[in-house]
C-alpha cells in the first residue's frame, strides 16, 4: 500500500500542476489543461448528522447552477449516500461500478433534469480502499479527459470525524462546516474543526449556521463559535451565512424536490442563494482534473 500511495501522489502532483510547468506534459496535453476551467472543490462537512448538510449541498448546487456555473456533486457519504434520493432520481451507477470496470467515469456522472451533475458514492468504499495501482491510474486518466469541465465541485462528506472526511477536506479548495445552534452540534463541529485545522493549517474553512429559530440566535451562536475558535485554535473561520428553521425544508425532503424549486421565494431559499453567491466569489484552485485526482488519492492512507 505504501508504494501504491507514493506512486499515486506522484501522479497527482503531475496532473495538478500548471500545464506549462509540467516537464513530462506533451503539447497536446498542455493545450487540453489550459482550456480547462479553474475549479473550486468545496467539501460540505458537519460534526454530527441531522444538521442539514446534504439538504444544503443539493440546494447550493441548484443555486450555483442558476448563477450559470457548471456544478458537480460527489456524494462521498459512503454507505449512507442519499443525494440521488434527495434529487428524486435514483442513481443508476456509482463509484463501485467504476471500480469493477462495469461503467466508465463519464457514465457514472449522472445529470439531474435541473442541470446538476452528480456521482453517487454507493457502497464501494471497501473496494475503493483496496484498489490496485492500475485501477487508480485508469481512474485518474479518465478524470484528465472528462468531456465537460466543472466550475464547482461540491463534495457531500459523511457526518462526524473519520478518515474519509479528513482526506476529502484536505484535497478540497475549501471546506464549509455546517452546524446548528444546538449545543451538541456546536461541540461536534468544534471537534471536527480542531482536527481539520491541526491537519491542514492553511486550509480555508467557512461556517454556515443552519436551523436557527431567529437571525439573532444565529448571530449569537456564530459569535460564540468564532470566539472559541480564535481563543483556543488561533484560527479565523469565515461565516458565510445563516439559514432559519423552516417547516418547508422537511416537506421538500419528503417530496424529493429541492426547496429552491418547491419554495423559491421562501426566506430559506433566499438565504441559500445568498450563500451560493458568496461561495461563487471564492478564489479558484487548480484545474478540475487535478483536484478530482486528489480526491481519490486522499482516500488512500498515506505511506
Amino acid at each position: 500500500m505504501g508504494d501504491q500511495a507514493q506512486s499515486l501522489r506522484e501522479m497527482v502532483k503531475k496532473t495538478g500542476c500548471e500545464a506549462d510547468s509540467c516537464p513530462e506534459t506533451s503539447a497536446a496535453e498542455a493545450a487540453l489543461i489550459k482550456q480547462r476551467h479553474l475549479a473550486k472543490v468545496i467539501s460540505i462537512a458537519s460534526g454530527k448528522g441531522g444538521v442539514g448538510k446534504s439538504f444544503l449541498t443539493v440546494n447550493l448546487a441548484l443555486a450555483l447552477h442558476r448563477l450559470d456555473l457548471k456544478v458537480l456533486i460527489i456524494d462521498a457519504d459512503f454507505g449512507l449516500a442519499n443525494i440521488d434520493v434527495m434529487l428524486g432520481m435514483p442513481a443508476r451507477y456509482n463509484l463501485s461500478h467504476l471500480l469493477k470496470r462495469e461503467h466508465s467515469l463519464e457514465e457514472i456522472v449522472q445529470e439531474w433534469p435541473g442541470g446538476i451533475k452528480f456521482i453517487s458514492g454507493g457502497s464501494g468504499i471497501g473496494e475503493l480502499m483496496h484498489m490496485e495501482e492500475a485501477q487508480l491510474t485508469r481512474i485518474i486518466d479518465d478524470m484528465m479527459h472528462l468531456s465537460e469541465p466543472m466550475d464547482i465541485i461540491l463534495c457531500d462528506t459523511g457526518a462526524g470525524v473519520n478518515e474519509t472526511v479528513l482526506r476529502m477536506a484536505a484535497a478540497s479548495t475549501e471546506t464549509v462546516l455546517v452546524t446548528t445552534p444546538e449545543p451538541t452540534a456546536i461541540l461536534d463541529a468544534y471537534a471536527l474543526l480542531k482536527i481539520l485545522t491541526h491537519n491542514e493549517d492553511t486550509h480555508h474553512i467557512r461556517l454556515i449556521m443552519n436551523k436557527a429559530v431567529s437571525y439573532k440566535e444565529s448571530e449569537n451562536a456564530v459569535k460564540s463559535f468564532l470566539g472559541i475558535t480564535r481563543k483556543y485554535l488561533d484560527k479565523h473561520i469565515e461565516p458565510v451565512g445563516s439559514i432559519l428553521y423552516d417547516n418547508d425544508v422537511g416537506r421538500s425532503i419528503k417530496q424529493q424536490t429541492p426547496l429552491l424549486l418547491s419554495q423559491p421565494q421562501s426566506a430559506t431559499a433566499k438565504d441559500i442563494f445568498a450563500i451560493a453567491e458568496t461561495l461563487a466569489d471564492l478564489p479558484t484552485g487548480k484545474n478540475p482534473s487535478g483536484r478530482l485526482a486528489q480526491l481519490f488519492s486522499r482516500w488512500l492512507k498515506p505511506s
